[in-house]
């Protein structure tokens, strides 16, 4: 992906260019790399979409694809059959455009002398940076049905994790949108009439019908600006957010927050012990594991945290000292990893603290949503309660105005 920036130099001149990165947080780093001092803006320069790629759920790559592939390729490979062969099996087994066709350029590139890992490299978009590297370390150490499964166990883990994040948040969504629903419906089609039979009467209006119904004329009358407004301020935050030093502010916030901050903080360490005890098994030295895990994060505070270790692993002070040192990292994390380091077993070590992690996130987001349902259903309750309120009103003063 293509990436404009503005960044200040070291002697403080603004400069404006475009660079190359498979994701904002590489092209960041990157730039940081060469030794720019700030970066100002970092906008993705997109294409015009097409038709297709709009609409990625029918018509793209899903990630259930790429882990099928990987599985289906790890045991053509492992059954003897060469690495092209299998990529033409499952080309004609592939039954969604998108992926066929990523799969035919594929063969195409190794027919044309390219390595596995070089051909999927010109993915970005399906192949991440973390799978390219993997296969590549895969590639290196001769063992590329063994790297294929490890990425594959790992996708599946990953997407795991967000279908059990998004299914938690779908009760409480749910609550939320069905009493938002009931209370539009009784505005918009209940409560005009109601308004004619009161004229019809000449019955004076309740105080809580009279703000519900002013409360539905503003709404009404200045529709087009309030959704301008809306659209600009979320446009207004959405620039504010892209700019480097409020997004480190922001995600500084996030992690101070009780309860969510805990949970951000556990599910990007339960990220990081993953992906490193991974790309451990797969034969990567640690110096190189972390050029690939840092600009996995988008927490700006966490990525920093990592440069540094990253920058300290390099000078030679090993991992356990400088996360100690650093303070972000968990302290269970901490002697985990000098364990590791001290038995020979540092894979087994973080390996085992990523599933502590994972299993801590769970519950604590389950947690977070038992305390978050309560308090929706309450909401939602009184949002209700307030437009029934406002049409109970009105009919008791119907009766009182007849007798």
């Amino acid at each position: 992906m293509i990436y404009e920036y503005t960044a200040y130099t070291a002697d403080r001149k603004t400069v404006k260019g475009t660079i190359d990165g498979a994701s904002e947080a590489i092209a960041e780093d990157a730039l940081y790399r060469a030794g720019y001092q700030r970066i100002i803006s970092l906008t993705e320069v997109r294409p015009k979409a097409s038709f297709r790629q709009m609409m990625p759920t029918f018509f793209g790559v899903k990630g259930q694809d790429v882990i099928d592939f990987s599985r289906e390729l790890a045991s053509l490979i492992e059954a003897g059959v060469t690495i092209l062969n299998a990529l033409q099996l499952l080309e004609d087994q592939a039954t969604r455009p998108a992926f066929k066709k990523i799969i035919t350029e594929l063969i195409n590139e190794l027919r044309g002398g390219s390595s596995f890992s070089a051909a999927i490299r010109k993915h970005p978009q399906v192949f991440s940076h973390t799978y390219c590297q993997v296969m590549k370390a895969s590639e290196q150490s001769g063992s590329l049905e063994a790297g294929l499964k490890h990425i594959a166990t790992y996708q599946d883990k990953q997407a795991a994790t967000k279908k059990k994040i998004r299914g938690a948040l779908a009760y409480p969504s749910l609550i939320a949108v069905m009493g938002l629903g009931v209370s539009v419906v009784l505005i918009t089609v209940a409560l005009p009439p109601l308004v004619d039979m009161f004229a019809a009467v000449d019955a004076e209006l309740p105080f809580v019908t009279r703000m519900l119904i002013g409360i539905s004329d503003f709404l009404i009358a200045y529709k087009l600006h309030i959704l301008g407004g809306l659209v600009a301020f979320a446009g207004l935050v959405g620039f504010c957010i892209r700019q480097p030093a409020v997004k480190l502010k922001i995600d500084r916030l996030l992690l101070r927050l009780p309860v969510i901050g805990s949970i951000i903080l556990q599910r990007n360490m339960h990220h990081f012990c993953h992906t490193t005890a991974m790309l451990l098994k797969a034969g990567l030295q640690l110096p190189d594991i972390m050029d690939i895990v840092v600009p996995s994060f988008g927490n700006s505070v966490i990525r920093q945290a990592l440069v540094e270790l990253r920058d300290k692993l390099i000078q030679g002070q090993g991992l356990s000292q400088p996360m100690a040192e650093i303070g972000l990292f968990p302290k269970l994390l901490v002697e985990m990893v000098a364990v590791g380091e001290k038995t020979g077993d540092l894979e087994g070590m973080i390996a085992n603290i990523a599933d502590r992690f994972e299993y801590s996130v769970d519950q604590r987001i389950s947690g977070l949503v038992r305390m978050i349902e309560p308090a929706m259903t309450l909401a939602a309750g009184l949002l209700v309660g307030f437009v029934a309120l406002s049409f109970i009103g009105p009919l008791y003063s119907i009766v009182g105005a007849m007798d």
